[in-house]
């Protein structure tokens, strides 16, 4: 069989040190691989060597499938690269404004105004830079990817999903030989990850070679192949007709040191709270678009409560009213901590009892931003440390940071270390202050198998040493964690 890529004896370093040694792979013609893993950063390098994003110090990558567009465009003296080929879905994608700068705040989206800034998703597509035409089109990714009804929509009002579909089909638009995906089902609800299979197989028919970083419950039948990575190399390659979908990797988990956890939720929290959230009726609608109708939900101290709905529902915008960074949460009856909204309280009142994790915050972070300076800004419910803070306030986050044992990012720049590590990161930025209410949004999402195992064991054993409301998104049901027992589904 024709090779359209190959990896001969490789030593790699990726985020300064050594990852693969002595690895070797090879890519056939009408292949399509699942890579899966026990470590999600290694899922990530074994993508971004094919990129060819990572430090190759031995050994060589091959990538037969450019030699002959390259040799056409060196003839014809046109600037090119392998990489107008390929095509990532990465878990780190981020939009920018009109004026291209990545300077949206967190709470613009639920603003009109701001959001105006931001280019609508169809507007997004037709300013993309395409090196090739193929035969998809914007007309055909936005029908593959259920994006018709938003096109007109704002990219700072998407959803999680919403924006990991617009993602997916961006990639497309491009008409690539490769296309590679990390992690391409987490944000997505069941029925978009039940229908992403029959999406696999159109994308394969058209001719794109797919490789997908995922776990192992989720190697959909498009795939031909699996690479299971380990021992920093492909530790076995098998056909996808021989898998047998059990657990690959076994994990004993014990958790994090419990003394240091106590000590760090050791606090005077406010007490006496009749509710945490009380919400009457709840109406928000843009224009003529009404996003929820008719909410009624009432969240009593030390309840921990999963949120349910799929991509679209208005989870988010239902969480921005318990943040209170919706406007419109003035024209409704809404209380929190026993407060009304628009008696006066500041959005820093509401904040201060609250700790939140969302996969898409580290996007809005000032790039300039060590990791230790992101947990030192979860006291002033700040995205970013714009204060000076105390010696005691730096130590409390550097034990924060040893209780999840990722003290060495400390001084590292937040986007410079691990997706995994970054969550655990926004958990210590929400931890910190030792909040009332903690809220969750599908904050595990992104993490490998055993760091989601570890984050769902680590929140059951916060919510066991201290009386927190918990507030818990996720689309999969095996990351919630064992103290949920309400649900509310939108």
């Amino acid at each position: 069989m024709t090779k359209i890529l190959s990896i001969r004896n490789a030593t790699v370093r990726y985020l300064d040190k050594v990852i693969f040694e002595d690895l070797d792979f090879d890519w056939e013609e009408g292949q399509h691989w699942a890579v899966i893993g026990a470590s999600g950063a290694e899922l990530t390098a074994f993508l971004d060597t094919i990129l060819g994003r990572t430090m190759v110090t031995k050994g060589k990558v091959i990538r037969q499938f450019a030699e002959a567009y390259q040799q056409e465009k060196k003839q014809s003296s046109e600037v090119h690269s392998f990489r107008d080929l390929i095509a990532t879905v990465s878990q780190q994608y981020s939009f920018k404004n009109k004026s291209n700068l990545q300077n949206f705040y967190y709470q613009q989206r639920f603003n009109s105004m701001d959001s105006e800034e931001a280019a609508t998703v169809v507007e997004y597509l037709n300013g993309m830079e395409l090196h090739h035409q193929g035969i998809w089109n914007i007309e055909k990714v936005l029908k593959l990817f259920r994006l018709q009804s938003l096109q007109d929509k704002s990219l700072i009002k998407l959803s999680n999903g919403e924006t990991r579909r617009l993602a997916m089909a961006s990639a497309l638009l491009k008409n690539p030989k490769l296309l590679l995906m990390d992690q391409p089902l987490t944000g997505l609800d069941l029925e978009t990850r039940q229908s992403f299979y029959s999406i696999l197989r159109e994308i394969r028919d058209s001719g794109v070679h797919i490789m997908l970083a995922t776990n192992s419950h989720e190697i959909p039948e498009t795939v031909t192949h699996v690479a299971v990575l380990g021992g920093k190399k492909i530790k076995e390659v098998q056909e996808r007709k021989d898998i047998s979908l059990i657990d690959f990797f076994q994990f004993q988990l014990n958790g994090f040191d419990g003394s240091l956890l106590k000590r760090l939720l050791h606090a005077d929290q406010p007490k006496g709270f009749n509710h945490i959230i009380y919400f009457e009726d709840i109406k928000i609608q843009y224009g003529e678009k009404v996003i929820l109708e008719n909410i009624n939900w009432t969240v009593n101290p030390g309840e921990k409560w999963l949120l349910k709905g799929e991509n679209g529902a208005g989870k988010s915008t239902l969480l921005s009213l318990v943040l209170g960074e919706n406007p419109q949460a003035y024209a409704n009856k809404i209380w929190l901590f026993d407060k009304k909204r628009g008696s006066g309280e500041s959005i820093w009142d509401i904040k201060k009892n609250i700790g939140f994790v969302a996969p898409e915050l580290s996007r809005f972070f000032p790039s300039n931003q060590t990791c230790i300076k992101v947990v030192l800004s979860g006291i002033f419910d700040t995205i970013g440390l714009f204060k000076k803070v105390s010696k005691e306030q730096e130590e409390l986050a550097l034990d924060w940071l040893r209780l999840f044992k990722i003290e060495d990012t400390a001084n590292k720049l937040l986007r410079q270390v691990s997706l995994e590590n970054q969550r655990f990161i926004l958990l210590a930025r929400a931890l910190i202050k030792v909040p009332v209410l903690l809220v969750l949004d599908e904050a595990s999402q992104g993490m490998d198998e055993y760091q989601r195992i570890l984050f769902k064991k680590t929140i059951d054993q916060i919510c066991g040493l201290m009386p927190l409301t918990l507030i818990y998104v996720s689309h999969y049901l095996e990351d919630v964690p064992d103290c949920v027992d309400k649900v509310f589904q939108l």
